[in-house]
């Protein structure tokens, strides 16, 4: 039975989105599928002719410029660069159908998320992702679906747990968070051992036709996923990540048969979910970072990460009525930014038409010009 009864969850009537799991794993076994009468199709069954081809549609987009449906991909990056920041928010866009920061998404779909090094700390990233997006956390009820646990690519018993899984819930998107600790036991060096697992991958993603992103640490001062380049050859979409310091960027290094070697540019917002979606948690366990689509101003402030600050002010709190200057020179106070450098950023964003004064000459309020206010 898919989920659990939560009762006293605040955001739903009925609750629970997240199945639980036993951590504990089966003996790694053989790699090759278990034995049993055979439902192949001879070769020659299999043959296309032109017109076969012909009736063939192209690959579509699960999140468009990103991920399409029905395909291998993988997202490599080094260590704290937000790898999961970008996957989570990702799959609460394809489990509730929203457009992801500049990417369309043209339908919701089931998500499962393998949080193969485990699940503490996701609720409050989720919920701040449903917060700055405006969406109901209910939306995400039996379609975002958390398995805190890792499916071993080397053990028949979890591969094929996991194909009866994927096919039960109708996945559309199974995230697997992380690669290596998906492949215990498997020499990561080597392309026969990686190449099983890879082909016990295609053998879940068959079963419900679903997209898999895997998600893999990058090699040190090197470019995509660390280990065999097995996986960099057999993904249909090799997408490598960068980031620092609130700043992601995502090279389409390739997608197979869709346009690729674009970048995407990205920011991490912070966030403080409600009270009132986590009742009893302390503010500090209640904050968050949410990825949204990268500012137009980004590439331009000499002082970017204040500037940030100051824009995330007016996203998060200026609401219809605006802020005055005072109001938020204070607001990017509590945030760390200086009180002189506060007043420069609001200046720069004042001369650079970012922000927009709905108040009168003498008495200012400011909100953000239309054109700064995507990824709010």
């Amino acid at each position: 039975m898919i989920g659990q009864d939560y009762p006293d969850a605040p955001w739903s009537d009925q609750d629970g989105i997240f199945p639980g799991a036993n951590d504990s794993h089966d003996e790694l076994l053989p790699l090759e599928p278990p034995q049993g009468p055979s439902t192949r199709p001879h070769l020659r069954e299999r043959l296309l002719t032109l017109s076969d081809l012909a009736t063939m549609h192209g690959v579509e987009p699960l999140v468009d410029g990103l991920l399409y449906r029905d395909t291998l991909a993988q997202l490599s990056g080094p260590p704290g660069s937000y790898k999961s920041f970008v996957t989570l928010g990702i799959s609460c866009a394809v489990a509730s159908g929203q457009n992801w920061e500049g990417h369309h998404v043209p339908k919701a779909g089931t998500v499962v998320y393998v949080a193969a090094e485990g699940a503490s700390g996701l609720l409050v990233r989720i919920l701040a992702w449903c917060e700055l997006t405006g969406v109901d956390p209910r939306e995400l009820e039996k379609r975002l679906f958390v398995l805190p646990t890792p499916i071993q690519l080397g053990n028949v018993v979890d591969v094929s747990d996991a194909v009866d899984l994927v096919s039960e819930v109708d996945a559309e998107l199974l995230v697997l968070d992380t690669r290596a600790r998906c492949t215990i036991g498997l020499e990561e060096n080597s392309a026969t051992e990686q190449g099983r697992a890879i082909s016990n991958l295609e053998r879940i993603q068959q079963a419900a036709g679903c997209t898999v992103l895997v998600v893999h640490h990058s090699p040190k001062n090197g470019a995509g996923g660390r280990g065999s380049s097995a996986w960099d050859g057999q993904v249909w979409s090799d997408l490598r990540l960068t980031g620092g310091d609130g700043v992601v960027k995502i090279h389409c290094e390739k997608h197979k048969d869709a346009p690729d070697g674009c970048e995407h540019h990205y920011r991490l917002v912070p966030h403080t979910v409600s009270e009132s979606r986590m009742q009893g948690a302390t503010e500090t366990q209640r904050k968050s970072l949410v990825v949204v689509q990268r500012d137009p101003l980004d590439n331009s402030p000499a002082d970017r990460p204040t500037t940030r600050t100051v824009l995330d002010v007016l996203r998060t709190c200026a609401g219809h009525e605006g802020l005055s200057r005072s109001e938020i020179r204070d607001l990017a106070m509590e945030r760390g930014v200086s009180k002189s450098s506060a007043y420069e950023s609001i200046n720069d964003l004042v001369n650079r038409g970012a922000l927009r004064n709905i108040g009168s000459d003498a008495r200012p309020k400011y909100v953000l010009a239309p054109a700064f206010m995507e990824g709010s």
